[in-house]
């Protein structure tokens, strides 16, 4: 038999390793159906053998709202503006909650799921191969997948305020531009979890740190406030936050009015790469030996 010694006439070669700074999304592009499975089984088995079934989708949300619009709005009277509104600008604290609110469940929630990919798949991870960036990534696009749905009651109770009149808003064509922050909250979370998930491998008390700490950060950001209610001396330091900005950008998208200044816009864009970039170096680096250490 003739030895073969093109690689073009095999279907799949193994090569060394290109780089320490390989970010893997080339590899993870030849396996996007893999991808696309593990979304789908994210999502669709999430509440399964529950009595409410999808409507879980639309309960934590609609009732965190709820909560914050008696608690933060009517009793402690907090602000739910960004900047002063001029004209006749009115937003009712159900919606400004309630976009807040879906917002950071997203982010929340991919972080956490990213966070523990390692951990969570070390079965199958132990036993077949596949880029093992492709778990994370699905968890993602399945919260993004359950994002867009609660984004889409956001915008049926929107319209309905906007035709009784209790909304009044500047529509314009920024409006088109609200996605874009969905998605930047999205690299945020999975760039911060993938991180998390390469420390966790070894010391696993993060894990167990990662609640508490998104519970701070919550109230750290203008979530349950608007951004008003921050002193101005303070509002430097407020934006290191790097959700603060995409926060209230994506409000300003929604309502036509707020608080957007570019210097800030780009500081969260260029920490959102710094974390998703160097997530995804280290979470590639790590995963070469994570089932030993496991």
């Amino acid at each position: 038999m003739d030895s073969v010694s093109d690689k073009e006439q095999w279907k799949y070669c193994i090569e060394p390793e290109r780089g320490r700074l390989e970010l893997g999304l080339r590899n993870l592009w030849r396996y996007r159906g893999l991808v696309h499975l593990f979304a789908k089984r994210d999502f669709t088995s999430k509440y399964r053998q529950t009595v409410l079934g999808p409507l879980w989708m639309f309960i934590p949300p609609f009732l965190t709202t709820i909560v914050f619009t008696v608690v933060f709005g009517n009793i402690a009277k907090f602000p739910t503006l960004d900047s002063v509104a001029s004209g006749d600008m009115v937003v009712p604290a159900f919606l400004f909650y309630m976009i807040g609110n879906i917002l950071w469940e997203l982010f929340s929630n991919i972080l956490k799921h990213t966070a523990k990919t390692f951990l969570a798949n070390a079965r199958i991870m132990g036993k077949v191969y596949y880029p093992r960036l492709a778990s994370p990534i699905a968890a993602a696009f399945s919260d993004l997948a359950m994002a867009v749905i609660r984004l889409l009651l956001f915008g049926a109770l929107f319209a309905v305020g906007v035709v009784c009149g209790s909304v009044s808003v500047r529509m314009s064509w920024t409006m088109l531009f609200f996605p874009l922050t969905v998605f930047q909250l999205m690299l945020l979370g999975l760039g911060i979890g993938l991180i998390i998930a390469v420390l966790t491998v070894k010391y696993r008390d993060i894990g167990f740190i990662v609640d508490f700490a998104l519970q701070l950060w919550l109230y750290l950001t203008p979530v349950a406030y608007g951004l008003q209610l921050v002193p101005k001396r303070w509002i430097g330091l407020y934006m290191l936050n790097p959700v603060t900005p995409i926060m209230t950008t994506a409000r300003y998208f929604c309502f036509g009015e707020g608080y957007v200044q570019v210097g800030y816009v780009i500081w969260s864009w260029v920490a959102v790469l710094f974390f998703f970039v160097g997530g995804c170096i280290l979470f590639n680096r790590a995963e070469k030996t994570f089932v030993d250490i496991i």
